[in-house]
C-alpha cells in the first residue's frame, strides 16, 4: 500500500473513532475496570504516527552527517547547508509559523519537523551561520536581526515526482494573491531558567522554529513588524500550492553569505542560497 493511500485509510479510522465517540458508545471490549488504551488501539487498527511514515519513507542525504540518532536533522558542512525532515501538518488556515518542531504548533504551521528548534540552532551554527538578536517591543519596536537563511522544501506528490520549492512560496500575504517575499532572519531565541528545577530551557523548542509571526523566542523570525495576535495575523497557508496533509518533506536550510564575505581559504565552496536542490537530495528507502 502506498505511503497516501496509508494516510488516506488512516483518516477513515479516525473518522470513525471519533463517530463512536461522539456516540459516547465504547469500543469493543472496553469496561469501567479495563479502559480502553487509545494508543493501543490505534496502533491494532494499523495507526503509526506520521514521524514514523516519514522516517520508514525518506533516506538519508548524501554527503551529509547526521547530528542525532533520535531527530532527522543533518549537516552537510562542505556546501554550508543544514536538512531536516518533516512532514506537511497544515495547509488550509492563518499562520504563526512556517515550520514547528513536532508535537508542538502544528495547528499553526505548514510543517512539522522531526528535530527541536535547539537541534537546528546547533546545526546551523555547524553550518557557519551568524545569529543575530530576538524581537524586543520595549522601550520600543525593534525587529529580529541576523544572517538571513533560505528556506527549501523537497518532496514527491502522488505519482513519485520530485518538487524542490521555495518555502516562502507556501505562506501567503493575507488578503493578496502575494507570497512571502522577506528572507528568514536566524534570530536564535532564547533561554528560561525555569526557577523551580534550576535548569536553562531553549524557549524556541516550544515551537518557533521559523515564525512568520514575530515571537521573541523565535529561532528564526522574519525581520519587519508581524502580530501574533489571531486576528490580526499577515499570512496564510497558500492551499494551492501546498501538497497533502502528512507529505514527508525535506527542509534544506542554508545560510546567505554576507556581501563582502570572504572565506578564509579561497578553495572553500561558498554557500549557494540560490541553488535549487535536486532529486539526489531526497532518496527514498528501498
Amino acid at each position: 500500500m502506498s505511503f497516501h493511500c496509508h494516510i488516506g485509510w488512516l483518516f477513515a479510522v479516525v473518522i470513525v473513532v471519533a463517530q463512536a465517540g461522539l456516540a459516547q458508545e465504547p469500543l469493543p471490549d472496553a469496561t469501567e475496570s479495563s479502559p480502553v488504551d487509545a494508543d493501543a488501539a490505534l496502533k491494532q487498527m494499523g495507526y503509526r504516527p506520521p514521524s514514523e511514515l516519514v522516517r520508514e519513507t525518506l533516506a538519508d542525504p548524501p554527503g551529509s552527517t547526521r547530528l542525532s540518532k533520535k531527530s532527522s536533522l543533518w549537516l552537510d558542512k562542505a556546501n554550508q547547508r543544514v536538512f531536516v525532515d518533516g512532514f506537511v501538518s497544515l495547509r488550509d488556515a492563518p499562520l504563526e509559523m512556517f515550520a514547528c518542531p513536532l508535537e508542538t504548533k502544528e495547528h499553526e504551521s505548514i510543517v512539522a519537523t522531526l528535530a527541536k528548534s535547539s537541534e537546528v540552532h546547533a546545526a546551523l551554527l555547524a553550518a557557519g551561520a551568524m545569529p543575530g538578536t530576538t524581537v524586543s517591543y520595549r522601550p520600543k519596536y525593534v525587529p529580529a536581526t541576523g544572517q538571513r537563511i533560505r528556506v527549501w522544501v523537497m518532496y514527491r506528490d502522488k505519482e513519485g515526482k520530485f518538487h524542490a520549492v521555495d518555502a516562502r512560496t507556501w505562506v501567503q500575504r493575507t488578503g493578496t494573491d502575494k507570497s512571502l517575499e522577506l528572507d528568514w532572519v536566524f534570530a536564535g531565541s532564547t533561554y528560561w531558567k525555569d526557577p523551580e528545577d534550576g535548569k536553562n530551557y531553549y524557549q524556541a523548542d516550544n515551537g518557533e522554529l521559523i515564525c512568520v509571526s514575530n515571537f521573541s523566542t523565535a529561532m528564526m523570525d522574519l525581520p519587519v513588524e508581524s502580530s501574533d495576535s489571531n486576528g490580526n495575523l499577515q499570512y496564510n497557508a497558500f492551499t494551492d500550492r501546498i501538497p497533502e496533509t502528512l507529505t514527508p518533506v525535506r527542509l534544506m536550510i542554508v545560510p546567505i553569505p554576507i556581501p563582502g564575505d570572504q572565506p578564509s581559504d579561497p578553495k572553500k565552496p561558498i554557500a549557494k542560497p540560490d541553488q535549487v536542490p535536486d532529486e539526489t537530495l531526497l532518496p527514498l528507502k528501498k
